[in-house]
């Protein structure tokens, strides 16, 4: 029976393994060791918002594990208004060992994993960005030896990726806590499945509009841009609203004196992030967009090497 990757609550009891293959595979592959899980098999890239970090990730990972990808760009497909969702989803399962969908709805998302016969892996929607959240927490254990009774704090937008970060740490047993302006929060469902989550795992979740309660004692700082792809009209809005819930060295030192910060990429150095933090000695921003591959990896490793 396939397997979807479209949230990260589809790693229910087995998110922490699936990082750990990651970390085992990066070491690995730094020895020049790693296995071909995927030798002969193929992944077809449907991309509706451009990336640096997931085409070359998925890329990459791809030929590492011994498999091609096939990148299709958005003037290619048109998922749903070229053809079908339906008719996409069972064409490509007749041609791909899996799919990966960056897209711009959820529900188009998941539309799509419902009728393909093959995996589906979500390279970000509107409502989650799951891989993401993978090399987040292998990047957080690698640095801190564990996840569990840890407490990251996100300053910011409360955009696709907190929302799937709040599932990530829940799932984890991490405490988080969520500085937002008011209006700015992250998904409700997504924040009442994360709590019942985190309750179960004797983890808290916290939302707040004080920068300094979310940060402080926080052992993990993690942010993203305050105009992501699709809000661009309200740029000006948005950067009015947001000024006061920048990680800068003030926000870091209401933090644990070890913390490590975290930013998913592309940043805009000087709003979200200062390049004092970003390039200071908690920061660990591109550990963790070099770990896109190999938590990338695990995941295509264990939904489709079959």
């Amino acid at each position: 029976m396939k397997r979807d990757f479209i949230s990260v609550l589809d790693l229910d009891g087995e998110l922490e393994d699936v990082i750990d293959f990651a970390i085992a595979m990066k070491a690995r592959q730094k020895r020049g060791k790693c296995p071909e899980y995927l030798r002969g098999k193929f992944l077809g890239m449907i991309f509706e918002k451009p990336s640096l970090r997931t085409r070359v990730s998925f890329e990459i990972g791809m030929r590492q594990l011994g498999g091609t990808a096939l990148y299709l760009s958005p003037s290619e497909i048109q998922v749903g208004r070229r053809e079908s969702v339906h008719d996409v989803a069972k064409v490509m399962s007749r041609f791909v060992d899996g799919i990966m969908y960056r897209a711009f709805d959820c529900k188009v998302m998941r539309e799509l994993a419902r009728h393909a016969e093959v995996p589906v892996i979500n390279g970000l929607d509107n409502l989650e960005h799951p891989c993401q959240i993978l090399a987040d927490l292998q990047t957080v254990k690698e640095h801190k030896g564990k996840l569990k009774g840890l407490k990251l704090a996100w300053i910011g937008d409360g955009n696709n990726v907190c929302n799937s970060l709040l599932l990530g740490t829940a799932l984890a047993g991490m405490d988080m806590s969520v500085a937002t302006p008011e209006g700015y929060g992250p998904n409700p469902g997504i924040v009442k499945e994360a709590r019942k989550v985190a309750k179960n795992k004797g983890a808290l979740i916290t939302l707040t509009n004080d920068v300094r309660e979310a940060a402080k004692g926080a052992d993990v700082l993690a942010t993203d841009t305050w105009v992501s792809m699709g809000d661009e009209a309200e740029k000006a809005k948005r950067e009015a609203a947001f000024k006061g819930f920048q990680i800068n060295a003030r926000v870091l030192s209401w933090a644990d004196r070890k913390a490590i910060v975290l930013h998913c990429l592309p940043a805009h150095r000087g709003q979200e992030i200062t390049s004092q933090v970003m390039d200071g000695p908690h920061s660990v921003v591109f550990d963790e967009a070099e770990n896109r591959l190999h938590a990338q990896k695990a995941i295509m490793a264990r939904l489709m090497k079959g």
